[in-house]
């Protein structure tokens, strides 16, 4: 697909959205689900194929807290999006490669997906209105056995 050309005010906003999307994959990738949860406008929606829609950033937080209870790790790789602005609203899409381990076996995941986003200029800045995330493929590597390292940044 190709979209028109950003305006200079479009292209700035390109670029924070953008970056949203890559402040949720950073925040996931530390578990830091309430920093995560904050992408999404305060009615925003988490829609996927294996959970009912979550709808405000309570049930967001739940939704993904389920979900990355059983994980020794995740790292998300949120790859370049397409953004098409509308004023105060856009759509966009980011294709994602997501890493994981489950801690109850150690067996290792590799998800392909592509975020389908609606996305709202909200006081606080731009945010994720409703995110659909719908899978492309899902395997099981067997070489993500390595040892964890903190992420913790020195100061």
């Amino acid at each position: 697909m190709i979209i028109d050309q950003p305006n200079a005010p479009q292209a700035a906003d390109i670029i924070a959205i953008n970056h949203l999307a890559a402040s949720y994959a950073e925040a996931m990738g530390r578990f830091a689900i309430e920093e995560a949860v904050q992408t999404y406008a305060e009615d925003g929606v988490l829609s996927s194929p294996t959970t009912e829609d979550a709808v405000g950033r309570a049930a967001i937080a739940e939704v993904i807290g389920r979900t990355v209870s059983g994980l020794d790790f995740v790292f998300q790789t949120v790859h370049q999006g397409m953004v098409s602005m509308a004023g105060d609203t856009a759509k966009a899409t980011f294709p994602i490669t997501e890493w994981a381990r489950r801690t109850r076996d150690g067996r290792g995941i590799l998800f392909l997906g592509v975020y389908s986003d609606d996305v709202v200029r909200t006081p606080a800045g731009w945010r994720f209105a409703r995110r659909r995330l719908m899978p492309r493929t899902t395997g099981k590597p067997d070489f993500l056995t390595g040892q964890l390292h903190d992420l913790a940044v020195a100061p």
